[in-house]
Order: C-alpha cells, then sequence, then structure tokens
C-alpha cells in the first residue's frame, strides 16, 4: 500500500523539482515548464494552484532559459546598436543588482522625509486643496538622487563596489524609492489634514495665534 502510494506522488516530486527557469532582463526569475524556444519568444507553462497556464515571453526580454538538468540557453547578447551595452558577464551582474534591489533595497530616509514633508508643510500653510500637489512632487525629486545600496542587501558581496552591479541595483531601486516616497509622502499630507482640520482649527479659528 505504501509503495502504492509512493508511486502516485513521485511524479509529482519530481515535476516539482524538474524546473526549467527563465532568466529575464529585469533580474526576474520564472520557474516554469518551457515549452518551446524561438527567435521571437519563449512559450512556457507555469502552475497556479492546480492549473497549468500557458504563457509566452518575447525572447528580446529573456536573458537565459536554464533547463532542468541545469543546462543555459544565453539568448542575450551584446549589440550597442540593440542598446545591449553590457558584456554577458555584465549583464550578470548587472540581474543581479537588479534582483537584490526588489528584494532588499529600503529606501527608509526617503521614505520618513516624504511623510514629515507632506505633513508639515499641510499643518504650516494650512494648504486643502493643494495639498494634493505635495505627493508627486516629492516623488519626482526623489528619482534624481543617487540610490544607495542598503546595507545587507548584497546577496554576493564579491559584487560590492561592482559597476554593472551598482547600475542593476539603481535601475530597480530608483522607481522603489519612487512610489515609496509617494506613498508616504500621501500619507503624511492625510495626516497633516486630519490634524488641521481635527486640532489646530477648532482650536485657532481665526488661524494661528
Amino acid at each position: 500500500m505504501r509503495i502504492a502510494s509512493l508511486l502516485l506522488v513521485l511524479p509529482l516530486i519530481l515535476d516539482i523539482q524538474a524546473q526549467d527557469k527563465i532568466n529575464l532582463m529585469n533580474g526576474q526569475v520564472v520557474d516554469c515548464k518551457v515549452l518551446g524556444q524561438s527567435t521571437l519568444e519563449i512559450r512556457y507553462q507555469v502552475r497556479k494552484k492546480d492549473r497549468l497556464i500557458l504563457r509566452e515571453e518575447p525572447t528580446e526580454g529573456v536573458f537565459s532559459v536554464t533547463d532542468s538538468l541545469g543546462h543555459e540557453k544565453i539568448w542575450y547578447f551584446m549589440d550597442t546598436l540593440f542598446g545591449n551595452d553590457l558584456s554577458i558577464p555584465e549583464m550578470r551582474w548587472y540581474m543581479a543588482g537588479e534582483r537584490d534591489a526588489r528584494k532588499g533595497y529600503k529606501p527608509l530616509l526617503p521614505m520618513l522625509g516624504g511623510f514629515l514633508v507632506g505633513a508639515g508643510t499641510v499643518i504650516a500653510l494650512d494648504l486643502e486643496v493643494n495639498s494634493l500637489i505635495i505627493p508627486p512632487a516629492y516623488a519626482g525629486l526623489m528619482a534624481w538622487p543617487r540610490v544607495n545600496v542598503t546595507r545587507g542587501s548584497i546577496s554576493d558581496p564579491g559584487l560590492e563596489g561592482n559597476s554593472s552591479y551598482a547600475m542593476g541595483y539603481s535601475s530597480a531601486g530608483r522607481p522603489k524609492r519612487v512610489v515609496k516616497s509617494l506613498i508616504s509622502s500621501a500619507l503624511g499630507v492625510a495626516v497633516g489634514l486630519a490634524v488641521r482640520q481635527l486640532i489646530i482649527n477648532p482650536k485657532y479659528p481665526d488661524g494661528w495665534p
């Protein structure tokens, strides 16, 4: 009986372990079953609960495909005419930076600054409708400063100081910082409006003393 049960479960275990991997140019890795590869697209299946979903990925967005045996087919090529300015090793480092930024980058200071700017500006200037411009304006400013690697977010210490890694980290970290700054400054505006309406204005109906 136990042997029969094992035989039923074994194919499922093998199916889970024998996964292909699609390494996307944005640093994401897709665990799947690759059905076909061409110069136009990669066709694959992913499991969602008890269903298999068929998907396609344009090859131009794929760095490589690694099969369940560990054999890698690299689709990326260096060609400055197509905007591929990095060599294959440099692109691997770049994607590692993207992955680490998505996973570990924490823009705590920009977020704190956004909250303080939003709340402080609304309270100090008694803004109402005009306060809606604060979050997008602050988030826009946060797109400019350099992205610093968050301590402890580097998956491979050997990549510290690597310029290609830093470029990838910045490319994924900057939009993350912008979104977080937008949310934190909007929250600050909401708190500032609440403080104005519920505490300051009722206490000083004619304005600050």
